[in-house]
């Protein structure tokens, strides 16, 4: 046997040793991506759920601004609404009338 023939099994092995390698190290590669993306999306909707957190907070803080730095009589009407519609009050004299119908 030649030289050369004696080479030639050892050469494929290492071709062979290596694509292998290469192969490990792309499918390693394209499975690290699709989870790096899909943690992104994850955090994407994260983002946008604090950040329509943020809006309706900012919102909330304008009209308490707005309410402190408002008249005696605009607070008053402020009060009046919130016990009128939130908590069922109504004035003396006053009389509710409750659709029982549901329509």
């Amino acid at each position: 046997m030649s030289e050369k023939e004696s080479k030639k099994p050892l050469l494929n092995l290492r071709y062979i040793v290596l694509c292998v390698v290469v192969l490990v190290f792309a499918v390693y590669s394209v499975v690290t991506l699709i989870d790096l993306y899909s943690q992104i999306g994850e955090k994407k909707s994260e983002l946008d759920t604090l950040n329509d957190e943020i809006a309706i907070q900012e919102i909330k803080n304008e009209e308490m601004n707005d309410l402190y730095n408002s008249s005696d009589e605009e607070f008053s009407k402020y009060v009046e609404e919130i016990a009128r519609e939130d908590l069922d009050y109504i004035k003396d004299g006053e009389r509710v009338f409750v659709n029982i119908s549901g329509d």
